[in-house]
């Protein structure tokens, strides 16, 4: 990342491949008081899981998303059933490696990817089945991508303080000790990177993911209840 920094301070505008979640946030944390060089996180979608860091030098302007992203459309019969993995199996098995692609968003009879630019026009020559599903492929301009939906399970709870512990007893109906064993053992992470901290403050929007349970986000924090509780809502994913 240091080296794509410093390579956009001499050219104007770099970015790397896509990053998970996890790498995303390490990057953005690193970069976060370092005024030489601007960054951005996009991929593509609005909520995209994974992003490209665009590296941005501050004295030369913006940078053209169609030099960032290249999005596909594939389509297929309404009695075809696709899912993600499906179509990124077929797409890998063309020899592309992972971190050129970024969120695959699955719609009724299509599905949009979302790929290194450089990549659209192999994939549309070359992808023309998934599994047995016969497929076409076509380029999508960035401006017709489908917003992302989050499938959210929302509940609404009070908690003493915004301890990590007690939004995530609230979030997965936990006892209280059972939610601090969790996080002092390791299968906790917020933000997607891992705490050991069950006395850990966190925000709105903040993301937590459980090893075994999934993953819920704080949506709002509210006011307080007769008892001086906070009310909170949570929003649990859906599997």
């Amino acid at each position: 990342m240091e080296d794509l920094a410093e390579k956009a301070v001499k050219t104007g505008c770099v970015a790397s491949r896509f990053l998970t979640p996890a790498e995303a946030q390490s990057t953005a944390m690193y970069f976060k008081n370092k005024g030489y060089i601007k960054l951005r996180l996009d991929g593509g979608f609005e909520n995209a899981e994974r992003v490209r860091a665009v590296f941005i030098n501050p004295d030369w302007g913006i940078c053209e998303r169609s030099r960032v992203f290249g999005a596909l459309r594939i389509s297929h019969r309404p009695q075809d059933m696709l899912g993600h993995r499906d179509i990124l199996g077929a797409i890998m098995a063309l020899g592309i490696e992972r971190d050129t692609i970024g969120d695959i968003v699955s719609e009724e009879h299509s599905a949009t990817v979302v790929c290194l630019p450089e990549l659209g026009a192999y994939i549309i020559e070359n992808l023309s089945k998934v599994g047995r599903v016969g497929v076409t492929v076509t380029h999508l301009s960035l401006d017709e991508l489908p917003q992302r939906r989050e499938n959210l399970a929302i509940k609404t709870d009070t908690v003493a303080s915004l301890r990590l512990d007690a939004v995530l007893r609230a979030a997965f109906d936990l006892p209280r000790a059972k939610a601090s064993e969790l996080i002092i053992v390791g299968k906790v992470n917020v933000d997607y990177l891992p705490c050991l901290q069950p006395a850990k403050e966190i925000q709105e929007g903040t993301l937590i993911s459980v090893r075994g349970l999934g993953r819920a986000k704080l949506i709002e924090v509210g006011g307080l209840s007769r008892k001086d509780r906070l009310f909170i809502q949570i929003g649990v994913y859906g599997k």
